[in-house]
């Protein structure tokens, strides 16, 4: 029950960092050095239809230190910021151009994310989310192919199940480049 509590609380933070990030994004400047958009996307399939998530995509805020302990990834697929994609992993030894996986029995903190926001008469009503490697019979990938200062890029994909429920949806081909806030 512990490890269950955890990893809700671990969720709700994670969701709770990317929204910050997100809206941390929009109070940016034009002109600032890095914000090429042509460096920055995020798409993948998700039962094998081509989704692009490529509005107000970043990446944490810059890390304090050379040890990146959080690695957090989302974007938007429109500007009505209905449906989104995230990515969140916490180590505690640090992040490294590397390989994660896991699942509902992992202990690792690393959970790929598919939400969309339930819509009634124009105002929010709730959130249906996809959790993948962070619920039983789930199941995430993420390859970091570059921490820069700039901000990450990599691959990712896997099976993400509807909590409280067997649906699944199956992410493949997933590819990011984010840079930091």
């Amino acid at each position: 029950m512990k490890k269950i509590t955890f990893k809700v609380q671990f969720i709700y933070i994670a969701l709770l960092t990317l929204a910050i990030a997100g809206l941390s994004g929009c109070s940016k400047s034009g002109g600032e050095a890095n914000t090429d958009d042509s460096e920055k996307y995020f798409t993948c399939k998700i039962n094998g239809k081509y989704r692009e998530f490529n509005y107000m995509v970043n990446a944490n805020d810059k890390p304090a230190t050379d040890t990146v302990h959080f690695v957090v990834i989302g974007g938007w697929e429109k500007q009505d910021m209905i449906t989104g994609f995230g990515i969140n992993m916490q180590l505690a030894e640090g992040a490294k151009e590397a390989t994660y996986y896991a699942d509902g029995n992992s202990d690792l903190l690393l959970a790929g994310k598919y939400y969309i926001q339930n819509m009634k008469d124009g105002k929010i009503v709730g959130t249906t989310i996809y959790n993948g490697g962070d619920l039983d019979g789930s199941n995430f990938t993420l390859t970091i192919t570059s921490l820069t200062k700039w901000g990450v890029k990599g691959t990712f994909s896997g099976k993400l199940r509807l909590l409280g429920s067997d649906e699944v949806v199956t992410v493949t081909e997933g590819k990011f480049s984010a840079p930091y806030n």
